[in-house]
């Protein structure tokens, strides 16, 4: 960032001020990660041939006098989504769930959640079920639906009970789903997959996420007597992706008959669109790009993640538009970034821009040569917020106001007005993400030149001041709290609990104030791995814990024991590495948030210098009167 020398001096003294507390970060940044991707991926590997041979030993080694009892949920429901279920055995409640919205949409796929599985004595016994489901249209504060059910069953072998929550004929005329119960007997491998309970619960695992689990079950439904070929289409595609996000070099042996089944992830066609789209733009062909983005923008989008890419590519042509100078095309595609979305700041930033020059930009109206600018040539430069320190300080200090004091009139000042509506948003929302750092100075920078509201932008400008001084006292605190384990601590926490499907999302540690620093990693694709590969480790590892019934064979308590200690190993590399990345990007938000606050000091000063200079033409033109 290039700064003026009462910039630079401001700057300086932050740094110096706040020396003491990074100190330490810059130590722990030169601890060596010895994480070995070849390691992992060996002992990953090892893990699932274990956990699949462990069942299958559990299986031909069942206890006499107790029964291996499976429960499987399942929903067809196609006007409800599926929140949560409590199941009870003889008046004792054994398990409960809450599922997230993208695993009900699993289960209407025809996956089934594999919700428990516990020995259990013959005879009778009393099973209990209570489902909240909720109507899909409906708002967040609609009432819920608690269908129940309370029958007896007769276990004298091995069983599988599969709770259906259904809404059909007359039942859905009512909107009163009930819970049917099925009887799918005994593990049958002569099922193809989509009626195979097993199999069923490997592409709800492997479609929620949980690659580890779906590889091992696909793999011991082989061992067991199955074949690949009763694998459909759409499940050798949920566990090719599995294959890629456990991050395995090959394919285990038992799943090698899968026709196409490769370990090479191809990205969808969306994805791809995606960035053709955006090479094209970097490369000048802008008709070409703009082609595509805006063929995927108007495109209708059913998946989470390509509604999230939707608002990317909607933010993208803002931003494009915005530098062409076409601002009206600008405005509409800010629009269309939803507003609780994660791309919603920003498009909020650029926004307010497009909306102060609706029918032209000042970009093409600057002169050509600036040398107040970072780059050579003014004319090409963006007064939008782009991620560079450099650009973003120059261009606010100089478009689309050509001079320091320049005041708005006439159709500037009503484009000024509507300017503030989203930047007047955009300032209430979290400080410590750098689009809300950038609307903070953009308010009062505007406001400055609008006729009478000097007073308000000094006001802003104060509040600015305040609110970075907080956001690097609250960095400092998340910078603490990963020295000193807090991060790994919490997300190992989220993972063990396993009660809720919202959990893989770390959602609760993402809303909580000490945690939510969480947010501010996610966009470090180097965060990303780590996160990625710690907590794989601890989920094999405590799936390894919880099933030791095979271990009545010597053979596989050894192995457990073995790939126990490895795990363990490489969790803490991979633990350690989590901490050095996450502090490296708690400390790029530390240095741009102390530009931001340098530059609202710099602001301030510069207003200050202002009046100085309007008090000392008055009392100059007094002395000479006298």
């Amino acid at each position: 960032m290039q700064l003026k020398h009462n910039e630079s001096v401001a700057f300086v003294k932050i740094l110096t001020r706040n020396l003491s507390g990074i100190c330490w970060f810059v130590a722990v940044l030169l601890l060596p990660v010895t994480a070995h991707a070849a390691d992992l991926a060996v002992v990953k590997a090892e893990a699932l041939n274990f956990y699949s041979q462990s069942r299958l030993a559990a299986r031909n080694n069942a206890d006499e006098g107790a029964h291996k009892l499976h429960f499987y949920i399942a929903h067809r429901a196609e006007n409800l989504a599926l929140q949560s279920v409590r199941l009870s055995i003889d008046g004792r409640e054994i398990a409960k769930y809450n599922y997230s919205e993208q695993e009900s949409k699993i289960l209407f796929d025809g996956g089934v959640h594999p919700l428990l599985a516990l020995n259990l004595s013959a005879g009778r016994h009393q099973l209990a079920a209570k489902f909240v489901v909720l109507n899909r249209e409906a708002g967040p504060n609609a009432d819920r639906l608690s269908p129940s059910i309370t029958q007896e069953f007769t276990l004298t072998a091995n069983k599988q009970l599969e709770l259906e929550l259904i809404s059909d004929g007359l039942v859905k005329w009512l909107e009163k789903p009930s819970i049917t119960v099925h009887d799918r007997g005994v593990e049958n491998v002569t099922e193809n997959s989509d009626s195979n309970p097993l199999l069923r619960a490997v592409y709800f695992n492997a479609q929620r996420h949980y690659a580890f689990e779906a590889l091992a079950d696909a793999m011991y439904f082989v061992k067991q007597g199955g074949s690949v070929a009763q694998f459909s289409p759409r499940l050798q595609q949920a566990l090719r992706q599995s294959v890629f996000e456990l991050g395995l070099p090959a394919v285990p042996s038992e799943l090698a008959g899968m026709s196409g089944l490769t370990a090479e992830h191809t990205n969808d066609d969306i994805y791809r669109k995606y960035n053709s789209g955006v090479e094209l733009l970097n490369r000048g062909q802008h008709s070409e790009g703009l082609a595509i983005l805006t063929a995927l923008s108007n495109g209708e989008s059913q998946r989470n993640d390509e509604i999230i890419l939707r608002d990317k590519i909607n933010l993208a042509l803002g931003f494009h538009f915005l530098q062409q100078g076409d601002s009206e095309q600008s405005v509409s595609y800010f629009s269309k970034v939803r507003r609780l979305g994660p791309y919603a700041n920003k498009a909020l930033v650029g926004l307010g821009w497009a909306l102060l020059s609706p029918r032209q930009t000042a970009v093409n109206s600057l002169p050509e040569k600036d040398t107040m600018a970072p780059g050579s040539n003014a004319k090409g430069m963006a007064y939008l917020w782009s991620g560079s320190e450099d650009d973003i300080a120059w261009a606010r200090r100089h478009t689309p106001f050509r001079r320091a004091w320049a005041i708005a009139s006439g159709a500037k000042e009503e484009d000024l007005q509507a300017a503030m509506v989203p930047w007047m948003e955009l300032i209430n929302r979290d400080p410590l993400d750098p689009a809300v750092q950038e609307g903070l100075l953009i308010l009062p920078y505007a406001m400055s030149h609008w006729a009478g509201q000097g007073p308000r932008a000094e006001t802003y400008y104060v509040s600015a001041v305040s609110r970075l001084q907080e956001s690097l006292m609250l960095l400092d605190s998340a910078a603490a709290d990963i020295h000193s384990g807090g991060l790994r601590e919490s997300v190992s926490a989220a993972d063990k609990a396993d009660l809720s499907g919202w959990d893989i999302w770390l959602c609760d540690l993402s809303a909580d104030r000490q945690g939510a620093y969480l947010d501010l990693l996610l966009d470090s694709a180097r965060f990303h791995i780590a996160l990625r590969e710690f907590r794989q480790l601890g989920r094999i590892r405590s799936v390894l814990t919880g099933d030791e019934r095979g271990d009545s064979v010597a053979a596989l308590a050894g192995r457990r024991a073995a790939l126990i200690q490895n795990i363990d190993e490489l969790s803490a590399q991979w633990g350690l590495n989590l901490d050095q990345t996450a502090l490296a990007e708690i400390n790029k938000y530390r240095l741009r948030t102390e530009r931001y606050l340098a530059e609202a000091n710099f602001a301030m000063a510069r207003n200050h210098e202002n009046t100085r200079r309007q008090m000392t033409e008055v009392v100059w033109d007094g002395e000479a009167n006298r």
